[in-house]
Order: structure tokens, then C-alpha cells, then sequence
């Protein structure tokens, strides 16, 4: 790990000064969560909407915590303890994820969008790892003012490349984010309606979401969504190097002859050449993903007969368009790590086209962190599901009225069952379930919609 600082450094480039301990100790890991301590780790205690950190420091050193990294004195801790005092500990956490940055000549490539991060920076660092790279990627929700730092932490000397998802839920977010990272390439992947709550129009999205390109240096190389209207609208405004995907003509990395399915099929163009492709995930948005992911391959040298091989190969995160087949011959699509409005869309939409011969069912919850939008969003939610060839729709969430509202139910349309409970969900949709039935699950992660589909999984493969 490239976190392997004395003290006294880690003290001079977050502006903190040693309240006790030696200067020459080193700080060799680091960790936000007084849970996860382990033997050895320093503990940076952060202010969060609920807990404060430091309400745990004296806990985090009788299990074993190297040392604590704070803002105030705290009292009760032994006189011996190493302990670092800084004027504020998430912006040491930054200066300390800088420090580690600076060390590493790994080229960034950040990733930002409103929806398809995780799988673009999954397919990119899976193609850049076939060809020989040696590569750093987010793990789980590590994108965040926190997130980003801890995985520049984990930067080595060996890394050749670090592909960094990284989120923003308001303006300046990304240029913070990015004036750590330093990347060399950006990608935004487009611009839809996530955070609604905190931007409140798609043009405070682009807006939010064009940091990450406005961070760039000058030989810096941006990647973006040329079908997307808002990002393709600005890209006359860029001035330094830049490649567009997409599948419309315009674009420099397209895909042509797309064939949907539970593996969806394509053959990518790009630079005078063509290959054939078969993604083992259903849907056009995972389409876009392996697009962007080719786009970043291109700008590192990777050919494309490489490109193509290593998507063949791509596995999904989890809870991203995951097909589990159950053994009574049904099957789960799990997309239900978050949601917005066209996340949610793309996902039925993909969910359709992928499974035309089975009888479908979706288990959806509440889309969340719309603001002044959501009874909005949510209505629109129910006017496509009336339109759709679903045969139930299980919603859970209090905004289920208004997608019921949006709904317009009859002969030929889905029955429409809202809840509240999520074991009542689970046993209703257990009954429902039948060979050849083809269950999609989307919700915002809050939702926390595994509840629901896992305990259905562990009982039908016997992993209880």
C-alpha cells in the first residue's frame, strides 16, 4: 500500500501538529470506521449526519488502533497514545489521499455520470487488465469526499493505471475530487436525473457533472456519451483532445447490429475497424457501458480484437443486471443497487427486450433523492409499467400511490400490488414464481430491495 508515511509527515501535509506520540512512527493504514479497526490501523475520526468519530477514539485504541487522527482533544485517552491533531480531519483525509497520489505515476482515468459508473469503470479496468495493465479500480461505493481518498491509499508502486468512479451530489463535488485523482482521461458516461434533490434541473447535472472535464490538463483526453443531447450540446466547447461514443453515426466508438438478449450482441466500430462482441449482461445501457470502457481502452493503445475478447469476459458487480437462474428453472435479473428515473427506465426497457419469451414480473422500490420531482417521477413510473408487457408489478415504498396513480391498469395491462412490508412482498412473490418466469429488481439503494430477493435465492439453492 502507497500509505506509508512517519508521522511527522502525515502531520505536515494535513497542517495537524502531534499531541503525543513519536514523530518517526508510521502511519501504514488508515481507517473511517471504528468497527472495522484492525490491529495496526490509525483512525481518522470524521463528523458524520449521525455519529461523530471521535465519540469512538479511545474505544478504537484499547482494540488494537496504531493511532488517532482528530480534530479536538478528546478526553480519556491514554497518555501514551499516538495521537495527530488537525484543523479538520476530512480534509486531512484528503491531503493524506494527495499525498499518496503524488507518489504514484499511475495514469486516472475518472468516471462520472449519472448512471452506469460502477459497470463502465468494471468493463474498463477488465479490458485494460487483459492487456497487461496493471490496475487500481473503485471498490464498492468508494467515490465519494471519503471514498476517493482511501483508494488513492491503496496506489502502488506496481499500478500503471487507476480507474476512479467518482460521485457528486453537489456543485464542486468533482472539482474537489478531481484536483486529488489528477486524472489524464474523463468519462461521463450522461446526464439523467439522479440527485434531483440537491441539483434540481438536468442542466445543474451537466453542469455538476462537466468538473471533471474542466479539471482536466491540457493533454488530458475526455470521453463522452455523443447520443446524449445535453453532453453532446457542450462538447463544441472543448478544446483539447476528446472521443465520443455511442451508437449513432456521429460517434467515434459505436456499436452497430445490436442483437438484445439475456447476452446482449454487437459489433463495435472504431478507427476504420470492427470486431464482434457478446457481453454476458442483458441490456442497451450495458451497451453504452462497454462503449465508454472501449473508449478508455483506445486512448491506452489497447487493439480492438483485445477490447472485444476481454468484455466476453466481464463479470457484474453485483446487483448490476445479474442473472440468477433458480433451480426450478425461473430466473432473477438483479439490478437493484440504485435507481433514478432513467436508470429505472433503461433497466425495464432492457429487461423487456431480453427476455421477449418469458413471463415477466418486476419487484421495483421507491426511486430516491428526487426532491420536488419524486410524485412527478414517480407517476411517469406508473404510466410506463401500464405500457409495458409485465404480467405483475410488485412496488415497495410509500411512493407506490403515486405510481398507482400514474397507472392505468385493464385487460392486457400488469396487476399493480403496492407494500409495505417486505416479508409479505417476499412470500407473495414466492407463490408467483414458476419455470420460465423472468423476475427483474430495481430500487434505490436505500430501499435496501435484497431483502427481499435474497432470502429467495438462499431458500431455493439450499444456501440458508
Amino acid at each position: 500500500m502507497n500509505l506509508s508515511f512517519r508521522l511527522d509527515e502525515i502531520a505536515a501535509c494535513t497542517g495537524g501538529r502531534i499531541e503525543s506520540g513519536r514523530p518517526e512512527v508510521r502511519v501504514q493504514s488508515l481507517a473511517t470506521d471504528s468497527r472495522t479497526i484492525r490491529d495496526g490501523d490509525w483512525f481518522i475520526a470524521l463528523r458524520g449526519e449521525r455519529q461523530d468519530g471521535h465519540a469512538f477514539a479511545a474505544d478504537v485504541l484499547a482494540r488494537g488502533a496504531a493511532g488517532v487522527i482528530l480534530s479536538r482533544k478528546v478526553p480519556g485517552l491514554p497518555v501514551n497514545a499516538n495521537c495527530l491533531l488537525v484543523p479538520d480531519t476530512l480534509q486531512a483525509l484528503q491531503h493524506i489521499g494527495l499525498a499518496c497520489r503524488r507518489r504514484s505515476s499511475a495514469r486516472v482515468i475518472g468516471i462520472t455520470g449519472s448512471n452506469g459508473k460502477t459497470s463502465t469503470k468494471d468493463m474498463a479496468a477488465c479490458v485494460l487488465a487483459a492487456a497487461g495493465k496493471r490496475v487500481l479500480a473503485t471498490r464498492g461505493n468508494l467515490n465519494s469526499q471519503i471514498g476517493l481518498p482511501l483508494m488513492l491509499m491503496e496506489l502502488d508502486a506496481p499500478h500503471t493505471h487507476a480507474v476512479l468512479e467518482m460521485g457528486a451530489s453537489e456543485r464542486g463535488n468533482l472539482t474537489r475530487l478531481a484536483s486529488l485523482a489528477r486524472p489524464g482521461v474523463a468519462v461521463i458516461t450522461n446526464i439523467g436525473r439522479a440527485h434531483m434533490e440537491f441539483f434540481g434541473s438536468l442542466e445543474a447535472v451537466l453542469e455538476a457533472k462537466w468538473e471533471l472535464a474542466a479539471s482536466l490538463p491540457e493533454d488530458g483526453t475526455l470521453i463522452l456519451n455523443a447520443d446524449d443531447p445535453l453532453l453532446f450540446g457542450r462538447i463544441g466547447t472543448w478544446k483539447g483532445s476528446a472521443l465520443t461514443f455511442g451508437v449513432e453515426s456521429r460517434a467515434d466508438v459505436r456499436a452497430e447490429d445490436i442483437r438484445p438478449g439475456p447476452e446482449v450482441q454487437f459489433r463495435l466500430l472504431a478507427r476504420g475497424f470492427s470486431q464482434d462482441v457478446r457481453l454476458p449482461v442483458p441490456g442497451l445501457f450495458n451497451v453504452y457501458n462497454a462503449l465508454a470502457a472501449s473508449a478508455v481502452a483506445l486512448t491506452e493503445g489497447v487493439p480492438l480484437d483485445v477490447i472485444a475478447g476481454a468484455l466476453s469476459g466481464y463479470v457484474p458487480s453485483q446487483y448490476r443486471m445479474q442473472v440468477r437462474r433458480l433451480p426450478d428453472g425461473s430466473l432473477f435479473v438483479l439490478d437493484a443497487y440504485n435507481a433514478n428515473p432513467s436508470s429505472m427506465r433503461s433497466s425495464l426497457e432492457s429487461f423487456v427486450q431480453a427476455f421477449p419469451e418469458q413471463r415477466k414480473m418486476v419487484v421495483l422500490g421507491s426511486m430516491l433523492e428526487l426532491g420536488a420531482s419524486a410524485e412527478a417521477d414517480h407517476k411517469a413510473l406508473g404510466e410506463l409499467l401500464a405500457s409495458l408487457p409485465i404480467e405483475r408489478v410488485f412496488f415497495l415504498g410509500p411512493e407506490g400511490s403515486w405510481v398507482r396513480s400514474g397507472f392505468s391498469g385493464g385487460k392486457g395491462k400488469p396487476s399493480l400490488e403496492i407494500y409495505n412490508d417486505k416479508d409479505k412482498l417476499s412470500r407473495d412473490l414466492e407463490k408467483s414464481l414458476s419455470t420460465g418466469s423472468a423476475t427483474l429488481f430495481k430500487a434505490s439503494r436505500g430501499i435496501k430491495l435484497e431483502e427481499v430477493f435474497n432470502p429467495l435465492i438462499s431458500k431455493s439453492t439450499g444456501d440458508q
